[in-house]
């Protein structure tokens, strides 16, 4: 943040004292636009260009301030959120909500970045429209496309370790009517090279049982009907992955473990428009099944020591209701009602689980004086039929009228988050009485903006707190099993930096963008104080984390250098615990090399280019150098 009044200043001294050439600065009207809330940023058409053949996990580790957890190639990625878990950040596809009524959290190694044309992040008061996204939440969304006309791309990928990627889009954009379907198939034998460091001495070995294949199909209709417009969407996967066993047990071969998932999300939408408005109806049945396997036998009697076959069956229903009403001058009014149901089967719960969720939320908009854009909101829950109370939101936004390239936003947030179904009902150990989590957050951001001839630069820092009460926590009990309980109170507060830089003359086009991450998140309950861990930073969760992305085009030649920074990160609160320590944080580099031949285009991509050896989680192989080459051809 202080770099940011650093530069302000001293561009203000320099027009004080000096005589300059006359140059054009200029900047976005001052408006709604221009004062939008600093609580949501959408990632860059380059980026998701770049990243179209990645896991939306790759995507947001090299591009966003959002840290992801992940377990390596075809394991799970889960995110964390300005410091909070998996299960706080939100996941919105065309608004409806991807997490899972069992776990709460999304893997989101299984989200193709392929499928999506937008992909925004929110924080803060940025998610008032949802429960669930006390961390923040991540939005995917298709645009509808019309009068474009016919469509074909064909994308296909082979790299480092028998990985193989196909990636198909077919459709026609005509003037009232389009369709699109977008279908990938993406495997790998996954058996790469690493350092072994649970063994002693260390060993390199090979990574054994994690090959994966993961395919799927998109179908889209748009019909445009004179100011109504009608879509259809179905988004079906298949996730088929065997799980290499951890770096202590690579000698037991008598173990089989394994996922199989499948799911089917579809939705209907119907949109309409007048002169001041709009209302949207949305329904959505969402179908999904997972199933976890894992078989261990004694090596010399080859008795099952271990069995376990996990299944689980959701059917999700979604309605939703959007209205949007401009009022008077630069106010507007958003409304929405929405109902969520949720069912699930499964052999780790006694009999079938079901919720009903009820929401009501109304958002007003505008300009309550010049330079200043106010944004309230509230919403009114109900979770199968008991009130969870009003949760309201204030953002004030302010441009500097004397300085226009700067501006702040300043927000106020409450937010919770209901317990997942496994919380509740997982047997043994599930707790039917646990509380919903509650938490409120403050934001400061500031925003230096300026364009100067070839030049345009955006520079972003905040700072924000929140305080999360009745915090879930599986806790160890003397019966061999974990209960999870409403026993944490964390604060989670940091500082996050943002720029985007641009350059365009003639042929040339440079783009610089980056995000740096300071968090602090801690248990202060009492709880915490009476086992001496307040204070310490929550498990696997960084105080820094950074990532900078540099984009270079000359032409028909393109290239790209990626740098991502992970802090270290805690794996235990005891250091008396066995093989608990710091994991040690680490700097990996990615380039790519592409030039467009007419309507083809071919891309040389090598991935930890300088060969570092890391562990995002303990005991899980990551790899290293990698090679892929892309080859795509668009009509």
């Amino acid at each position: 943040m202080i770099w940011l009044f650093g530069i302000m200043c001293v561009r203000l001294h320099a027009q004080d004292t000096i005589m300059l050439q006359s140059v054009d600065v200029t900047a976005d009207r001052i408006g709604i636009e221009a004062l939008k809330p600093l609580v949501a940023r959408k990632l860059d058409t380059i980026v998701l260009q770049s990243k179209s053949t990645s896991s939306l996990s790759d995507l947001l580790i090299q591009h966003s301030p959002v840290f992801i957890k992940t377990y390596g190639p075809g394991g799970v990625s889960t995110a964390s959120f300005r410091g909070t878990t998996a299960s706080h950040t939100l996941v919105l596809w065309n608004g409806f909500q991807l997490n899972a009524p069992t776990l709460g959290q999304v893997d989101f190694s299984t989200i193709p970045v392929f499928l999506a044309d937008d992909v925004s992040l929110n924080w803060g008061s940025g998610t008032s429209d949802n429960s669930g996204g006390l961390g923040g939440s991540v939005n995917i969304d298709n645009a509808h496309h019309f009068g474009d006309g016919f469509l074909l791309d064909l994308k296909q990928t082979y790299g480092s370790f028998n990985t193989l990627g196909s990636f198909l889009t077919v459709g026609n954009y005509g003037k009232k009517f389009s369709f699109r379907v977008k279908a990938y198939r993406n495997s790998s034998d996954n058996d790469f090279e690493y350092e072994n460091l649970a063994t002693i001495p260390h060993q390199k070995m090979k990574q054994r049982n994690a090959d994966f294949v993961d395919y799927g199909v998109m179908p889209e209709v748009s019909l445009l009907l004179g100011n109504n417009i009608i879509t259809v969407s179905s988004w079906n996967q298949w996730n088929n992955r065997n799980l290499p066993p951890i770096m202590p047990n690579v000698f037991n071969f008598n173990s089989e473990e394994l996922t199989r998932d499948n799911f089917s999300r579809n939705f209907v939408s119907f949109k309409t428009y007048w002169n001041t408005g709009s209302l949207q109806l949305k329904s959505a049945s969402f179908v999904e099944n997972q199933r976890y396997f894992l078989l261990t036998r004694n090596p010399v009697t080859d008795d099952t020591v271990t069995f376990i076959n996990s299944g689980n069956h959701a059917l999700i229903l979604h309605q939703v209701a959007n209205l949007g009403q401009q009022l008077y001058k630069t106010w507007t009014l958003k409304a929405k009602l929405q109902w969520d149901h949720e069912r699930v089967r499964s052999n780790n719960y006694e009999g079938e689980k079901r919720r009903n969720a009820v929401s009501a939320y109304v958002a007003i908009n505008g300009e309550p004086f010049k330079c200043a854009n106010l944004n309230l909101t509230a919403r009114y829950d109900f979770t199968d039929g008991k009130p969870m109370g009003l949760f309201p939101t204030l953002t004030f936004s302010y441009q500097l009228p004397f300085y226009k390239a700067v501006g702040f936003t300043l927000g106020y947030s409450h937010n919770y988050r209901n317990p997942s179904l496994n919380d509740l009902y997982w047997y043994p150990g599930g707790n039917p009485d646990l509380l919903p989590e509650n938490g409120r957050t403050l934001d400061l951001a500031i925003k230096f903006g300026l364009q100067e001839g070839p030049f345009k630069l955006d520079l972003r820092s905040g700072g924000y707190f929140s305080n999360v009460k009745n915090w879930i926590q599986w806790m160890p009990t003397s019966y061999r099993f974990w209960v999870p309980e409403n026993v944490s109170k964390v604060y989670a507060r940091g500082i996050e930096n943002h720029v985007d830089a641009v350059f365009v003359k003639e042929k040339w086009k440079l783009a610089l963008s980056g995000n740096y991450v300071f968090t602090v998140t801690t248990d202060e309950s009492e709880k915490a104080y009476s086992q001496g861990t307040n204070g310490k930073q929550l498990i696997y969760i960084p105080r820094h984390h950074a990532n900078f992305f540099l984009n270079a085009q000359w032409k028909t030649w393109k290239v790209s250098y990626t740098i991502e920074i992970t802090g270290s990160r805690s794996t235990s609160y005891s250091e008396q615990q066995f093989f608990a320590y710091d994991l040690p944080a680490y700097m990996l580099h990615h380039i790519a090399i592409g030039k467009k031949i007419r309507k083809f285009r071919i891309e040389l991509r090598c991935n930890n280019l300088f060969d570092t050896d890391y562990q995002n989680v303990i005991w899980r192989a990551m790899p290293g150098r990698s090679f892929e080459v892309m080859g795509e051809y668009r009509y």
